[in-house]
């Protein structure tokens, strides 16, 4: 906690700008603008400090390399050897989705995804180190504090026990306060309501609607994009 300054204190400095208010003429307008100007400063400075702070609180608690772990879930940095098992997931068009490049509208092999020098792959394993599904940082823009999500339940009999939203929550935090993003974007099929739904509760907000952007086994689909920011964290932080 820091220390109160005295009345004491604020009274001098309060004394030293006056004599030199005096020096320079000023009138009960000028200090008025003065102090106008002065709590502006004041509510800026106090704002950014709070949310150096905020940052610093969360890096402080956030895992400064993978594994991640939470309550029932590991993170862990996808290696080649989980490169075939991915591949299984891949299959559905849950899998197929994960892979398209949505840059370039097509798809996109799982190891030239690996290869990539701006991706970082974390594989989702259960507790006891069994692998279910796969969540990503493609596209990390180091210039501008930015990246592309993506996430996938691989293992079809885990899927729909909250395992993606967990692991989706953790990630986020980790993306935000160990990577230092300041957002974070991802797309999804406008059919798939349970994925914009947890989206949305996780904190991202449509941007925008791609019409018949992406063609998936013969069939045309919308894509939403939502994105994220750490201000939007950090400002629901402040307020509660």
């Amino acid at each position: 906690m820091k220390k109160e300054i005295s009345d004491e204190t604020i009274k001098t400095i309060a004394a030293s700008f006056l004599k030199q208010a005096q020096k320079y003429g000023f009138t009960l307008n000028d200090y008025l603008k003065f102090t106008n100007y002065l709590l502006e400063g004041a509510m800026q400075y106090l704002s950014n400090t709070t949310k150096k702070e905020q940052s610093e609180i969360y890096l402080q608690s956030s895992s400064k390399k993978l594994p991640i772990e939470t309550e029932r879930l590991i993170i862990r940095q996808t290696t080649k050897k989980d490169l075939q098992l991915i591949k299984s997931w891949l299959e559905d068009k849950e899998g197929r989705f994960f892979l398209l490049s949505r840059i370039e509208n097509q798809n996109q092999t799982i190891e030239e995804i690996f290869d990539e020098e701006n991706n970082l792959l974390g594989t989702i394993c259960l507790k006891d180190k069994t692998p279910i599904g796969l969540i990503a940082y493609l596209n990390i823009d180091e210039s501008h504090r930015k990246a592309e999500l993506r996430k996938l339940i691989g293992e079809t009999r885990e899927r729909g026990k909250g395992y993606g939203y967990e692991a989706t929550k953790a990630w986020i935090e980790y993306g935000l306060f160990t990577l230092d993003l300041e957002k974070i974007y991802l797309t999804t099929i406008n059919t798939d309501i349970k994925n914009i739904r947890i989206n949305e509760s996780l904190g991202f907000r449509v941007e925008g609607l791609l019409r018949n952007e992406i063609k998936i086994d013969g069939e045309y689909y919308d894509v939403l994009q939502m994105s994220l920011l750490k201000d939007w964290i950090i400002n629901k932080e402040n307020r509660l």
